[in-house]
This record gives structure tokens, C-alpha cells and sequence, in this order.
């Protein structure tokens, strides 16, 4: 038995009754798929081109709430995020921005940042197909929810059925793996300094076999020298004509106008370009399952929680839509 609980904009959808369940039958593992900056009104504007899985899926066997709402304002991912995660207002979990003034400090202090944990190291995975682990940029700071005041879905699946549960959050943002992992599961991101995803040692203290076999598949590498284009031809989209606007992010070598081209594997932007298309998204679902099979995921009876954020929606939004738009959910 499976529960899907897909929040997108201010649409939540359920592949599956979320009523009360007997507790002799628990679900095996609940799926929490948040889709980041995508509106709730999209699935109808543009459903034209859906198949039958996928949002008609959910629309059609699920429960739809097409005029649901939250109590905050500031739609930034961790706020966003936090309050799906715990079912509280962002004055209560304490994720009121994604940066915000620190009083202590007397610094601008970074949602999820640690200085007590760091990335976990380079052991337990082939160094010499690794970038130098010291090129870590911003990430070297560490990681945790440690600024997360209240529970997440995650942990009260686990205090209620106990340790024997498994919680994981998967994105390619660290605010959107951590958000959902909360304090008592296994959080996993993707670190565009390294090229592959990584935890911090708040969760563990070194990486399991199955990560390094992931990143040896050559997932990330696959991308090299290829485009992001269009699926179908030009004249079939509703704003084909609309391809170079203004407002546009000329991001170095990635252009306004399709195609895309990712370039090189070794050239300085790769994974970042891979984060602003749907490989980054790709990318985030293609480890996700590689968890579950890895992890035992839903294989007993005790019911486990696997968040999967995808966040290539919001790095897109904010490259190519009016700006009005992009800044309403970061």
C-alpha cells in the first residue's frame, strides 16, 4: 500500500485515500513529492499535453484541493517547504526566510547552515573520479535542521511506530531534502561543487556503498554535450513565439532561447546548467530510486516516509518567467 502526497504551489494531491487508517493496516511508505514554484493552476492551463499517468493520475484518482491555502506570506522554499513538513505556521518552525539576521551573531544566518556539521568527506567513494573535496564553495559550512523548531511528518511516522522506521528527504536543494528529513531521518542533496549528492554528519558519518555504485552509473556525466530542447515542435506550444523575452537571465553559456547546451563535462557551469532544466529534476528521481531499492523502502510493515523535492521548476522560474512571477515562490 502506498499513499502519495504531491504539493505543488497550493495544490495537494493523494493517490490514495489520506482518511484515517485502521492501524492494524498502515501504508508501507508514504511519498511526499513537492514540485517547487510550480502553480496549482498549471496542471490545468497546460494539460493539454499530459498523458495518463503523471498530474491526470492524481487529478483523476486522488484528492484535488483547488483552492487551498497557507498562512504566510513570504513563499520562499524553506519557508514553503517547512510548513508542508510540520503542518505549522512559519512563526512557529522558525523558518521565516531563506536568510534572515541572526541577533546572536550579529550575522545574515542561512536557513539550514551548521557549522557543527559538515559535509561528510570523500570516504567511501573512488577520490580519483571525485572532484577535489576541498572545492566545496559555500557547502563546507555544514548542514542540519537544527533551526527547525518543531516535528516534521517524518518524525512523528517514526515516534509513533517507532525506531524500526525510515525517513528520507531527497532534492537537489539542501533546504528541500532537509526540510522534509527533519531531525530523524537521512537528508541527501545535490552539491554542484562535487558533482553528485551528498549528507552532512548530522546524519552519518560517512556514505553508504549504494551512493558510490549511483555515482559511478555516470548519471550526472550522461548530460555532457547534449541539449535541452523542445520535446515537440515549435508551433505547438502556446508561447512559442515568446522564447526571448527581456526579463530573461542570460546565464553564461546557456542562452535565452532553445536549445540549451550543457557543454562539457569539466566546464565550469555543468552542474549548475543541469540544476536549470529538467535534468536536475531527472537527476533528483533517477537517486531517489536508487534509495528505495538500496534502502528497503516499503518492503516490511512498518510504514516509511521518502520526501522527494524537485527543484528544477524554481531555478527555471527564475531564469525565464516575468519576474513578478519568479520572485512568488523561491
Amino acid at each position: 500500500m502506498l499513499r502519495i502526497l504531491a504539493a505543488a504551489g497550493v495544490t495537494i494531491f493523494s493517490a490514495g485515500p489520506l482518511l484515517a487508517q485502521q492501524a492494524a493496516s498502515p501504508p508501507k511508505l508514504v511519498l511526499q513529492i513537492t514540485v517547487d514554484q510550480l502553480l496549482g493552476d498549471l496542471m490545468h492551463r497546460f494539460g493539454a499535453g499530459f498523458g495518463e499517468g503523471g498530474f491526470n493520475a492524481l487529478l483523476n484518482n486522488g484528492l484535488h484541493y483547488a483552492n487551498a491555502h497557507h498562512r504566510h506570506a513570504n513563499n520562499e522554499t524553506i519557508v514553503g517547504h517547512t510548513t508542508l513538513s510540520t503542518g505549522t505556521d512559519p512563526g512557529i518552525h522558525g523558518m521565516v526566510a531563506n536568510l534572515w539576521f541572526d541577533r546572536d551573531s550579529g550575522t545574515t544566518f542561512y536557513n539550514v547552515k551548521d557549522p557543527d556539521n559538515p559535509l561528510v568527506g570523500a570516504a567511501g567513494i573512488d577520490e580519483s573520479t571525485e572532484i577535489d573535496p576541498t572545492q566545496r564553495a559555500a557547502t563546507t559550512d555544514g548542514r542540519s535542521p537544527r533551526n527547525i523548531l518543531t516535528s516534521t511528518i517524518g518524525d512523528e511516522i517514526k515516534l509513533h511506530y517507532g525506531p524500526e522506521v525510515k525517513v528520507f528527504g531527497v532534492s537537489v536543494k539542501d533546504r528541500g531534502a532537509i526540510s522534509f528529513a527533519g531531525h530523524s531521518g537521512q537528508a541527501y542533496w545535490f552539491s554542484k561543487a562535487e558533482g553528485r549528492f551528498v549528507t552532512s554528519t548530522f546524519y552519518r558519518e560517512d556514505y553508504p556503498a549504494w551512493m558510490r555504485a549511483w555515482a559511478q552509473k555516470g548519471v550526472v556525466e550522461s548530460y555532457a554535450n547534449t541539449d535541452w530542447t523542445l520535446m515537440l515542435p515549435p508551433e505547438t506550444y502556446s508561447f512559442a513565439d515568446r522564447d526571448d523575452q527581456a526579463w530573461e537571465t542570460d546565464f553564461p553559456g546557456w542562452g535565452q532561447t532553445f536549445p540549451h547546451s550543457y557543454g562539457p563535462v569539466d566546464a565550469k557551469y555543468y552542474t549548475t546548467l543541469l540544476t536549470l532544466s529538467p535534468a536536475g529534476d531527472e537527476i533528483t528521481v533517477d537517486f531517489a530510486k536508487a534509495l528505495i531499492d538500496a534502502e528497503g523502502i516499503g518492503q516490511d510493515e512498518v510504514p516509511d516516509f521518502l520526501s522527494v523535492s524537485l527543484s528544477s521548476t524554481d531555478y527555471v522560474g527564475h531564469l525565464f518567467a516575468p519576474p513578478a512571477l519568479s520572485r512568488r515562490i523561491t
